[in-house]
């Protein structure tokens, strides 16, 4: 009896160091969301554990996907001129049609007037076999849906690779002239949100899915933002976030330049203390010079690390905690508003229905006493911030 009474304690404190210590060690809060690509080094390691490619089911193009790899006069014999056309930093256009839950889709046109790719978000397009709102265990009913595909281009042979949480909310299906869709599933309701439809040489270049063998012919192409109009990539998230929002019973959320601003200061932010770092080490430099008799003009040397330090060295991804250090530093406090981080930037609509697809980017996108919204680019870069009730302001 004395040994079980003498146990009871001990068992008691494992109980509460079980609940605590998750709360405890846990450094990023749920409000404040961060999102990174993967290293080489794991996709070095993906690829020694590679599954040999099987030969998949090739479906007929039907509906609005036929699109995809004819010219643009076909889509414009069927569709009419788009409501506007936004450049890209890809190297091709976006031609949006529609503007709402229910019709909204965006084509990638190339220089060549070919169209290479198709964003479908409308419930009420025609994208046989399946449908925006479809559940995936409808899809399962039509096709396997498998992890590994073979592509032959430009006469080399490629194999994509799908994780596990790719399946399961971006899985990948192959249809007739070597054209591809990816379906965008939702991580709560596990219904496809929306369909991307791609060529193979979009795919190899988009950096989703894993890509073996890498550097051999086929490179990503990277953004070159100042061709990019900052208008139009906001005007399209506001879109699909809110066709997304009201197609869940959300109301919809308004933009908010002064939360775009306050995403814009924490970019800049980490810049200044980047070269306020790298300055500080151009000092130690010069002391240690400066023992050895050896004269440097730190001035010039402070000039070129500000002026280098982006180009050159590169800046880390944003942390959660550098976010949080600044909202509380200018006073803005988690209770009102929730941010999400990325720096794997493809475009802005392709980005929106991938976060509705991961847990935590899905909950505060959903979140329903959020009404506002700011967004903020930086090359590959993106932070969307939301906010409710009382105007942000930095004090």
């Amino acid at each position: 009896m004395k040994t079980i009474l003498r146990t009871i304690p001990i068992f008691l404190v494992l109980m509460l160091l079980t609940y605590f210590v998750p709360q405890i060690i846990s450094d990023s809060p749920s409000e404040i969301v961060t999102q990174k690509k993967n290293v080489p080094k794991l996709k070095k390691e993906a690829k020694t554990n590679s599954i040999p490619a099987v030969k998949q089911e090739v479906f007929p193009l039907e509906g609005i996907g036929q699109y995809v790899g004819e010219t643009i006069d076909l889509l414009e014999k069927k569709q009419g001129r788009p409501l506007r056309i936004e450049t890209t930093s890809y190297g091709y256009e976006w031609w949006i049609y529609g503007d709402n839950e229910k019709d909204y889709f965006q084509v990638g046109v190339s220089k060549q007037g070919k169209v290479i790719s198709m964003f479908v978000l409308g419930s009420i397009l025609d994208v046989s076999p399946f449908k925006v709102g479809m559940d995936i265990a409808e899809v399962y009913q039509l096709t396997p849906l498998y992890p590994t595909f073979s592509i032959e281009y430009e006469n080399k042979d490629y194999t994509i690779e799908l994780s596990e949480n790719d399946l399961n909310y971006h899985p990948l299906v192959i249809f007739e002239k070597n054209v591809f869709s990816i379906l965008m599933v939702d991580r709560e309701t596990n219904k496809i949100n929306a369909i991307r439809y791609v060529d193979e040489q979009t795919l190899l270049q988009s950096d989703i899915y894993e890509v073996f063998p890498q550097n051999e012919g086929i490179t990503k192409k990277e953004p070159a933002t100042e061709l990019e109009d900052e208008k139009g990539k906001i005007k399209e998230v506001e879109v699909t976030l809110n066709a997304l929002r009201k197609r869940y019973n959300l109301p919809e959320l308004t933009y908010n330049k002064e939360l775009s601003s306050i995403a814009k200061d924490i970019f800049i932010n980490q810049e200044k203390m980047a070269i306020e770092q790298s300055s500080e080490e151009v000092k130690k430099r010069e002391s240690s010079l400066a023992e050895g008799s050896i004269k440097m003009d730190i001035s010039n040397e402070n000039k070129f690390v500000q002026d280098n330090f982006e180009e050159e060295v590169g800046l880390p991804p944003l942390k959660s905690e550098e976010i949080q250090d600044y909202l509380k530093l200018n006073k803005l406090t988690l209770l009102d508003n929730r941010v999400v981080y990325s720096n794997q930037f493809t475009n802005s609509t392709w980005l929106i229905t991938y976060w509705f697809s991961l847990e935590n980017q899905r909950t505060i996108l959903a979140d329903p006493l959020m009404e506002r919204f700011g967004i903020a680019f930086r090359g590959e870069e993106v932070m969307l911030i939301l906010n409710r009730q009382e105007e942000p302001s930095i004090k």
